[in-house]
């Protein structure tokens, strides 16, 4: 049926994601962790341009400047907590894996994500980070402040809309065997979250630890952060689990488990 074979590839990596953290868990943290990086180095390049950028045209150029943080995930490869919202469930519900099998697995690629994320974060501080954590009143501040005293729901709402956003562009590149065609998809959804102000907590994560190893505002606090990432990490796991994973499986027709055990061979992400 229709989207079978994108489905049964999904609910076969999330399978394999499960015996690879089985066999070798300090491999998989190791990529969980360059994961955070990766998305880490797009979040460092659209607010060093952005801050330089003429607020007319500010959200446009942060947009177009993204897709280097999901290009490197998926074609570097790596362990993405907010790509695992999607294909873990299609995994369960495929039966490829089980509820323990998928929690465990996003709580270790989530953690994995911080401390790449953070790690990153650390290192650019220490290189200066191109002056823009040196004022307390700085661009990346005011952000970082307006992220952590949103509204719950606000918070829940642009998570959401971020990664159906991030898990269409997966779910495409997953379509497609043309490298150029996955990069084009790449660049157009991450264009959309970015421009619009949506909330990603595996970006937010490399965000808040810049804005707090530098010199931050009495606003920026880890109280904030956590606040922020409890409720962006649950608008994420909506949105990939219902709206993608059970919404294309229901669209295929439901079925509980995989035709016929097909080879893995789509990116890492």
């Amino acid at each position: 049926m229709m989207f079978s074979d994108t489905i049964d590839h999904l609910a076969n990596l999330a399978a394999a994601k499960v015996a690879l953290l089985k066999s070798n868990p300090v491999g998989f943290f190791i990529g969980s962790m360059m994961a955070g990086a990766y998305v880490g180095f797009g979040i460092i390049l659209i607010f060093v341009v952005g801050s330089a950028a003429d607020p007319a045209y500010q959200k446009l150029i942060m947009g177009a400047s993204f897709g280097v943080a999901l290009t490197l995930v998926v074609f570097a490869g790596s362990e993405l907590f907010t790509g695992y919202t999607m294909y873990m469930p299609l995994g369960w519900l495929r039966r490829t894996t089980t509820g323990l099998n998928l929690t465990t697995v996003w709580l270790v690629v989530w953690i994995g994500n911080l401390v790449g994320s953070a790690g990153l974060a650390a290192l650019f501080v220490l290189g200066g980070a191109a002056g823009m954590v040196d004022d307390s009143s700085s661009f990346l501040h005011q952000v970082v402040f307006a992220k952590m005293n949103a509204p719950v729901i606000e918070l829940v709402a642009r998570a959401m809309l971020c990664n159906w956003l991030v898990c269409l562009a997966l779910w495409m590149s997953a379509r497609t065997q043309n490298e150029v065609a996955k990069a084009i998809v790449i660049f157009w959804t991450l264009f959309a979250f970015i421009a619009s102000g949506f909330e990603h907590s595996v970006a937010n994560m490399t965000l808040f630890s810049i804005s707090f190893l530098g010199n931050h505002p009495a606003t920026v606090s880890l109280a904030g952060m956590g606040y922020n990432l409890l409720w962006v990490t649950l608008g994420n796991l909506i949105s990939g689990s219902l709206f993608m994973a059970v919404g294309y499986w229901a669209y295929s027709g439901g079925r509980s488990r995989p035709d016929e055990e097909d080879e893995v061979t789509i990116e890492e992400a």
